[in-house]
């Protein structure tokens, strides 16, 4: 169907729909994520309903075969976090760096978000704290990482 050519349900549809179609809350860091912590707000609720889903994407997973190399992030609900397992991309020794997303499962280096209390109130405040974990030097920095929040309407 092409948009905004119908035939829709009633001459309303399109206003009914986007009044219930929330675009994800994003956060992007460009370049290297060669620095520490990285926080802010997402935005604020314009509606009822709960955070369905929190997952990071990252177009380059850095490489470092000697030490630890991830990324990890927290969301907050009004300075509360709603999440019990946090999203985390990792890199696996022996791998090149890469895309890596916390929405597919299947790769490797990967852990999904796993929410709790997620339920959002009008006006509610949505925050979140990006972790990075490195060493002075690894051999391919980690680079240009987007947080997304997902909010499905009450």
């Amino acid at each position: 169907m092409l948009f905004k050519k119908g035939p829709f349900p009633s001459p309303a549809a399109l206003k009914q729909w986007a009044a219930n179609n929330i675009a994800p809350m994003m956060a992007t860091i460009s370049g290297e994520l060669a620095y520490g912590n990285v926080s802010g707000p997402l935005g604020a609720c314009a509606m009822a309903g709960r955070v369905s889903a929190v997952w990071l994407s990252i177009e380059a997973s850095g490489k470092d075969d000697d030490d630890t190399l991830s990324v990890t992030a927290d969301v907050m609900i009004n300075g509360t976090t709603c999440i019990d397992t946090a999203p985390v991309i990792a890199h696996v020794s022996g791998e090149a760096s890469t895309n890596k997303t916390t929405k597919e499962s299947g790769d490797t280096g990967i852990t999904a978000a796993v929410l709790t209390s997620p339920g959002v109130s009008i006006g509610d405040m949505i925050t979140y704290l990006v972790t990075p974990t490195r060493t002075a030097s690894p051999t391919t920095e980690m680079k240009n990482l987007v947080l997304a929040v997902e909010i499905e309407p009450a």
